[in-house]
Order: structure tokens, then sequence, then C-alpha cells
């Protein structure tokens, strides 16, 4: 049975598996921060002039729920990273002869 050659070495899927569980950490949390509104995250929410001059309650509401579905989307990416960098650190830990 033919194996896939490493995409990656040992040392590379290593740091990269530390930073994908970094990533799902952090933007999974950032993803609930914004979730529940917190008044330190407003400077990200990025508004245009046209939605600030009639100022609307519901718009800062949509914005932060925008800003968690993105972070909830970034923290799915780098699991899906964690999971591919998981299957080469084990490929170059077996032995091939």
């Amino acid at each position: 049975m033919r194996k896939i050659c490493p995409l990656c070495g040992p040392k590379l899927s290593a740091f990269c598996m530390i930073m994908s569980i970094w990533g799902v950490i952090f933007l999974g949390l950032l993803g609930v921060f914004f979730w529940v509104q917190a008044v330190t995250l407003f400077p990200d929410l990025h508004f245009t002039e046209d939605e600030l001059k009639p100022f609307n309650i519901n718009t800062v509401e949509d914005k932060y729920s925008e800003k968690a579905t993105q972070c909830w989307i970034a923290a799915g990416l780098y699991f899906v990273t964690l999971i591919v960098v998981f299957w080469q650190n084990k490929f170059n830990t077996t032995q091939v002869f």
C-alpha cells in the first residue's frame, strides 16, 4: 500500500500544530466575546458613514454578530489545519521501510 508523501517535516508540523491549537482557542474566545457584545471590542466593528448617520442599536448588534461569525469561521479553518497537521505529525513519526 502506497503512502502519501509528507507535506511538511516533523518540526514544522509540530509548530503548526501548536499555532493551530492557539488559533482555535483564541478565535473561539474572541467570537464568544463578540457574541456577548463586549464593550472593549466596539472599536473593531468598523462602521461606514452611511451606517452612522441614523444611529441604530440594531446596526451595532448586527455588526457584533457578524464579527462573532467571522471569528468562528476562522477558528474552524484553524481546526481543519490542526487535523491536517496532526495527520502529518503522525505520518512523520511512523517508520516507513
